[in-house]
């Protein structure tokens, strides 16, 4: 589920290739809901300005915990996350715990933020997925969803490709090569057209750790 002010920028990006195919094929479900609908007034204001003063808006409490109010969880096994700079920064081990959860809610942030008593009082994991500022939490919540919907078993067509993505480990992926064999004067390196499995997977390794 994604509470967001912006409902038409989803599904977005996870509408195409193994997600969008994952989706349509009902290996994970999206609910959206338009933080508006649960606004404060007929235009569906969300936000309100900054006790102690300061530029732009806050979205308000009241709004969050109405929407939040809304949605019926089918099972016990949720988490409620809010994307926001100053959250704990998200990396594959913390996608591979989170993706124990049946269900997940992310908030989308706008404007200069959310009030921080929403975040506190409703539960709400806050997690960052880099140092730098975004307009808005929707695009961060397509990054998030995009990395956990891969890790759940049917998404992708090799069920080992997401065992040996970079970080899985704590290491990087090796560079990998196609066809032609030489490109630019560039060739392949011949250790993994040699058929030796055994050498090939320890260059890997080694490529890997470097």
């Amino acid at each position: 589920v994604i509470l967001t002010c912006y409902p038409e920028m989803f599904p977005g990006s996870l509408g195409y290739s193994v997600i969008g195919n994952a989706l349509n094929n009902k290996k994970f479900s999206l609910e959206i809901v338009n933080l508006h609908n649960f606004g404060i007034d007929k235009r569906g204001s969300v936000d309100d300005e900054p006790f102690g003063g300061g530029p732009g808006m806050v979205i308000r409490p009241d709004v969050i915990e109405k929407a939040l109010n809304s949605i019926t969880f089918k099972t016990d096994n949720y988490c409620k996350i809010f994307l926001t700079p100053s959250g704990q920064k998200l990396s594959q081990p913390k996608l591979n715990n989170l993706s124990k959860h049946d269900e997940m809610l992310i908030l989308c942030g706008r404007f200069e933020g959310v009030d921080q008593r929403a975040i506190e009082i409703l539960g709400f994991q806050e997690i960052s997925i880099g140092d730098y500022v975004l307009s808005g939490g929707e695009l961060a919540a397509a990054v998030f969803c995009d990395s956990i919907i891969r890790l759940v078993p049917g998404v992708l067509g090799d069920e080992s490709s997401a065992l040996t993505d970079s970080f899985q480990d704590n290491r990087l992926s090796e560079p990998i090569y196609t066809r032609p064999k030489n490109y630019e004067g560039l060739k392949v390196p011949e250790i993994l057209i040699s058929g030796n499995t055994k050498a090939i997977e320890k260059w890997r390794e080694k490529k890997s750790l470097e």
